[in-house]
């Protein structure tokens, strides 16, 4: 009831200020006119008919100016005396009022919902062996022709092939690379390559696959000292070993940095006398697979090849409400 007399009290004051202000507009316009005539009558020419002089005609001109947008400006106010004209731009100020008050609301209940949510972060690891391995030795063969060159490569292959099988690797595990050929050309006096062709170099591959991964460690060790005491050049490469698995490892480490990050939102929110609510946004970072007990990290993820026991590890950043 109160809000209502309150309403009605400040509709009435409205009303009377409006009668007024509708009033002193017809009496400036009517102030207004009475100027204008006057004007006119002094401007008009002169009665013998002759042509007025220059300054005569620049004052009339503007009195003509000045006359025209007093017409507009005594428009304007007639139409602002009209019935209803004061209602009409008391609404346009409410809408306008209600428009820029709309994009502040909408901006403090965008603060209120950041402020409801609390963000952490999930990490899991998992320690995980490797299952598969993989090692490349080559060998080559150089002689003056391109026979005995191959010939000399042939007794290296076949050299390297026993040594790798002694070590307990079949057929199936042995993968043989392609022959390259390169040529040799002699120098002169000053180091400088000539068109007199030296020798022929023909080289070729040996690799292991296989899930014997200390033998194939122990092994690329050792072949490089036995087939130089054979009398033959190796150039062995690093083992590699790999998790063939590591798909299935990434769900686990998901699920349990996952747990962990909503155990860690709890803790946070029970401190605060808060209760965590649903998930708002989630995120899931680069895996990194290191060599077990390493602290090694990088933005764009990390796979050790190098060692045989490894450690996978993942973080996520997780969003919950809070209630």
């Amino acid at each position: 009831m109160g809000n209502a007399c309150a309403w009605w009290r400040a509709r009435w004051s409205f009303v009377r200020w409006e009668r007024m202000y509708a009033v002193q507009v017809q009496r400036m316009h009517a102030r207004r006119s009475e100027a204008n005539a006057q004007g006119g009558v002094m401007s008009g020419p002169s009665e013998s008919g002759s042509e007025p002089h220059a300054g005569t005609r620049g004052g009339a001109g503007e009195s003509m100016q000045a006359a025209a947008r007093r017409g507009v400006l005594s428009r304007v106010a007639g139409w602002v005396a009209t019935p209803g004209a004061g209602v009409f731009l008391l609404g346009a100020a409410l809408a306008f009022g209600v428009l820029g008050a709309s994009d502040k609301i909408g901006l403090a209940l965008r603060t209120m919902k950041q402020d409801n949510t609390i963000r952490v972060k999930g990490v899991a690891e998992l320690d995980v062996t490797s299952d598969r391995g993989s090692w490349w030795t080559s060998v080559s063969g150089r002689a003056a022709t391109l026979a005995e060159a191959d010939a000399a490569r042939e007794s290296a292959m076949a050299a390297l092939r026993a040594f790798i099988e002694a070590k307990g690797f079949t057929a199936d595990e042995l993968t043989t690379g392609s022959v390259s050929i390169s040529k040799v050309y002699k120098r002169d006096e000053k180091g400088n390559a000539t068109n007199e062709l030296e020798a022929y170099v023909l080289s070729q591959s040996l690799g292991v696959r296989s899930s014997k991964l200390e033998v194939i460690r122990t092994a690329a060790t050792e072949v490089t000292g036995a087939l130089v005491k054979l009398g033959f050049e190796a150039s062995t490469g690093t083992p590699s070993f790999t998790v063939s698995t590591i798909e299935k490892t990434k769900l686990e480490l998901l699920e349990k940095a996952t747990a962990n990050a909503y155990e860690r939102a709890q803790t946070l929110a029970r401190g605060s006398g808060s209760a965590v609510g649903g998930l708002v946004s989630a995120s899931q970072g680069v895996y990194q697979i290191v060599s077990r007990g390493s602290s090694s990290s990088s933005d764009y993820g990390e796979y050790d090849t190098d060692a045989i026991d490894k450690t996978a590890r993942v973080v996520v950043t997780l969003e919950y409400a809070v209630r």
